[in-house]
């Protein structure tokens, strides 16, 4: 690489020419995330006798409590799954075949003179 006379190398800092924005990098944070869950309504007077009402956003049941001022909310986790699995197996005899051979015929081919 040659330079000319005024120019000079430019470093650049990891990511700069891939559009990344602080936002971007900022949303990629690894972030602990709330366990599976849902929110439960419960309604005492509702007008059609709905006893409750099951959420999956907060945004949703704060409405529900803003058109029935006497609902209660609660926060319900799902039971959680396994860390680790034991899987059973069983132990198999090994495989007596004998491993494919591939044995090729030899080549009947000719050399080709092209003078």
């Amino acid at each position: 690489m040659t330079l000319r006379n005024n120019e000079s190398i430019v470093m650049k800092k990891p990511n700069s020419d891939m559009g990344l924005t602080t936002r971007d990098l900022q949303q990629s944070k690894l972030v602990a995330k709330d366990p599976p869950h849902y929110y439960e309504v419960k309604i005492p007077n509702h007008p059609n006798g709905i006893p409750q009402m099951h959420c999956g956003m907060k945004k949703d049941a704060d409405r529900l409590l803003e058109m029935y001022p006497d609902a209660t909310v609660e926060k319900v986790y799902l039971p959680h799954p396994p860390q680790t699995v034991d899987v059973p197996y069983v132990k198999v005899a090994p495989d007596l075949e004998l491993p494919m051979q591939q044995i090729l015929p030899e080549s009947e081919l000719e050399p080709i003179d092209l003078t």
